[in-house]
């Protein structure tokens, strides 16, 4: 039994390739572009930190700091999106329940569920850098888990429980072809 997809849905998936690479190219090229032109980009890139710091008074070992911090998370989710990309791959050369296919997918659910705690950790190691530059809020520690966090925790459960269920296919799928 081989399963076989629509030449639109391959078109389709051939698209999605070339976005997620996309995708998977830019995060560590926005991260380092944030940093490198921090002057004019700081107020944008802290918004969804809730707290107002003087960001203009960062030291150089400050911002490498944030830099790192921040290239780490974008780093582990390029990694995630390029796993990603190789399932559209798969797809678009009609190979969808492939090995690389199903090991791509696992790979980005696994990423997506994991960047929820790495992103808890990102968010805070930036309000603690942020906050000992800023004299008016020295040493300040915040660690967020809200209705944002909770469903993206929900959403990395949700795809690490469909890559299970997409290895289980294959699985039925390799032993209904050996059976024939």
């Amino acid at each position: 039994m081989t399963i076989k997809i629509t030449t639109k849905h391959q078109q389709f998936a051939h698209v999605l390739s070339y976005l997620t690479l996309f995708g998977a190219l830019m995060l560590p090229l926005m991260a380092a572009t944030i940093w490198l032109f921090w002057n004019q980009l700081a107020p944008f890139a802290s918004l969804n930190l809730h707290h107002i710091f003087d960001l203009r008074q960062l030291s150089v070992g400050e911002r490498l700091a944030g830099f790192t911090v921040s290239l780490i998370g974008a780093t582990i989710q390029a990694y995630g999106l390029l796993g990603l990309r190789k399932t559209f791959c798969e797809a678009a050369a009609n190979k969808p329940l492939s090995e690389q296919a199903i090991y791509g997918f696992r790979r980005f659910a696994w990423v997506t569920l994991t960047m929820v705690f790495i992103g808890v950790a990102q968010r805070t190691g930036l309000i603690i850098i942020f906050s000992l530059s800023d004299p008016a809020q020295q040493g300040m520690l915040d660690i967020q888990l809200g209705t944002e966090e909770l469903k993206s925790l929900f959403m990395g459960l949700l795809l690490v429980f469909v890559a299970h269920i997409f290895a289980e296919g294959k699985k039925a799928k390799d032993e209904n072809e050996a059976f024939l």
